[in-house]
């Protein structure tokens, strides 16, 4: 087993390895470390790491306890790019408010990776907060409010222009109204750790159930200013080498704006689970959702 050094990020989340020896399988001391430090922590960089798509894939599932999980039984997503510059990358260029990918489908997208393939400086962070801290510091009074409701998410081209007021860095190109979820709390489990969660978010929550538009608007604008309070955002602040691997769930991301012909930002992702063989054309989503 190597031996890991692993610093906090935040005091609420997010931790940074060094020591990892990326090889597959790891073996299962290792495994189960990363795996708690994960539930605990929700994120986790490693810097400096030269690793391929395939590590990327096994270390994400197994992440998110999938003991099966070995190179020849998952799917590899090949040449799937956060990218300024390869062509049909997803997320090319604009802002991205804060989501989490996949929340409005039926089917959760539990983990999410990206591992910087080329950066060039000054890189667009990535920009995260916790759900999970969103409740746990929630005031009581809207504890009470928020408790019992149900949204809806959606890709919804009106209410992410609204959402992003008018700003002309915000990423709408090819964006496109999806089918509505199923309903969902506004408090969440989280179906792994059992903690309780915020489950709305900027980019995806169309609205809150039985309420008018301006009750639902006022409420997801009192819950969105303390959940993306800027005294509870982290940034990652990329370099070559760097892999970032988080619980989809748990957290949000975002990002500032990225220039169509800025500087060089290709970050290779891929999502755990891994989507069915065929159903790869409904993650065209993430042209517009994509981890960031």
């Amino acid at each position: 087993m190597a031996k890991l050094t692993i610093k906090d990020i935040t005091p609420a989340f997010g931790a940074e390895i060094s020591g990892l020896e990326p090889k597959v399988p790891l073996d299962a001391e290792t495994c189960a470390q990363l795996r708690t430090l994960f539930d605990e922590r929700s994120l986790l960089v490693f810097r400096d790491v030269d690793i391929d798509v395939q590590f990327q894939t096994y270390l994400s599932n197994m992440l998110i306890g999938d003991d099966a999980s070995v190179p020849d039984d998952l799917p590899i997503m090949k040449d799937f790019y956060v990218s300024n510059e390869k062509p049909k990358s997803a997320a090319p260029f604009g802002r991205l408010m804060y989501h989490s990918d996949s929340q409005w489908a039926k089917n959760w997208c539990y983990a999410l990776s990206l591992y910087g393939e080329k950066v060039e400086q000054p890189s667009a962070p990535t920009m995260f907060v916790s759900s999970i801290v969103g409740w746990d510091t929630l005031p009581e009074h809207l504890r009470k409010r928020a408790e019992g409701h149900f949204v809806i998410h959606q890709h919804d081209p009106e209410t992410y222009q609204k959402r992003a007021a008018g700003d002309p860095n915000v990423l709408l190109n090819d964006l496109k109204a999806s089918e509505d979820s199923d309903p969902q709390p506004i408090v969440l489990t989280h179906p792994r750790t059992g903690r309780k969660l915020l489950y709305i978010s900027q980019q995806m929550t169309r609205n809150v159930e039985g309420m008018s538009e301006q009750e639902s608007d006022e409420l997801l604008g009192l819950l969105f200013d303390h959940l993306y309070d800027k005294n509870k955002e982290m940034a990652h602040h990329w370099r070559e080498g760097d892999l970032v691997v988080w619980d989809n769930i748990a957290l949000q991301h975002a990002r500032p704006n990225v220039q169509s012909e800025g500087p060089a930002r290709t970050l290779r992702k891929t999502i755990a689970p891994p989507p069915k063989v065929g159903a790869v054309k409904s993650l065209n989503y993430s042209k517009v959702g994509a981890a960031a």
